[in-house]
């Protein structure tokens, strides 16, 4: 009897609800777009910048065109590359450089600004989707870059030779590395959330992977412990196929043209299903150890 009335007289747990309800991604990707592209016309003068570095990129690579120049035995071609098709050469690494920078930085940015602006925890602290958020904030960069990419890919079209459907497939290639480097940016923000400063991270990877997927110099010419490394980039097998059009098909690819388009397809999937991965894992590390790791 006694012992039923301290049951009784005990206090019971309190019951913790959360009235915080989940957003969809799809909510959370068009705020994070709206956000983003607002960010950008608020400060136009760093969008400027963009389009003035990438305008010396061209002009250099048209110079250097002219300049120098790459021998048949050591390219994929039947003759020497020289001033205009060293240029249309060039001009396949440029369409890729635009969506390198958005893929690899936006997500690493977006990091940097949540942690400066105190907002990194409220957003992993939501039922919300983190990659959403992230792709989002890639997607909204792309629009604003679209004014650089667009100039660049009409000044190709008009230099090339290829037809209006080999010019499709260009851009088509464009969008296969674009998912690809999606993830891996999402990835290299995971490792800002974890070790904050990785933005000298980010431009040895990017520097890394220009320089030996082929952007300036046919991997042909590479050493052969080099080519096999390329291979393993993405970036390699874009350069490939954007040439390949661009030439008319005079550019011998370094496998048949249907194994590349796998070879990007398989490497959009894989990079896309490890990066949500380790982004569960990352949060469940934050969420374990605290927020205040975030």
């Amino acid at each position: 009897m006694l012992a039923g009335t301290q049951d009784t007289l005990a206090p019971s747990k309190p019951t913790v609800v959360s009235h915080s309800k989940p957003i969809s991604a799809w909510s959370v990707f068009v705020a994070t777009l709206v956000k983003d592209l607002q960010i950008e016309w608020r400060y136009l003068p760093n969008l400027i910048s963009k389009g003035v570095e990438l305008g010396i990129r061209v002009l250099f690579y048209f110079v250097l065109s002219g300049v120098i120049a790459l021998k048949a035995s050591e390219t994929p071609i039947t003759q020497d590359i020289t001033d205009l098709e060293l240029f249309i050469f060039f001009q396949g690494a440029l369409l890729l450089f635009v969506f390198n920078g958005i893929a690899l930085n936006t997500p690493v940015q977006s990091v940097m600004r949540d942690l400066s602006n105190g907002t990194l925890e409220f957003l992993y602290s939501n039922p919300s989707s983190r990659y959403a958020y992230y792709v989002g904030g890639i997607v909204a960069n792309a629009i604003i870059s679209m004014i650089i990419f667009i100039p660049l890919y009409l000044f190709l079209v008009v230099s090339s030779s290829a037809s209006f459907i080999e010019m499709l497939l260009v851009l088509a290639v464009c969008g296969a590395v674009l998912i690809t480097l999606i993830a891996m940016g999402v990835m290299i923000a995971l490792l800002g959330i974890l070790w904050r400063q990785v933005a000298a991270i980010t431009q040895v990877l990017a520097i890394m992977f220009e320089m030996l997927s082929g952007a300036y110099f046919p991997i042909t010419a590479f050493p052969p412990f080099f080519q096999y490394v390329s291979y393993l980039l993405p970036y390699t097998w874009g350069y490939d196929l954007i040439r390949y059009y661009s030439f008319s098909g005079q550019w011998e690819t370094i496998l048949p043209i249907w194994m590349e388009w796998l070879i990007l397809g398989v490497y959009a999937i894989i990079y896309t299903v490890l990066s949500i991965y380790l982004l569960r894992l990352t949060e469940r590390h934050a969420k374990k150890k605290g927020l205040h790791l975030l």
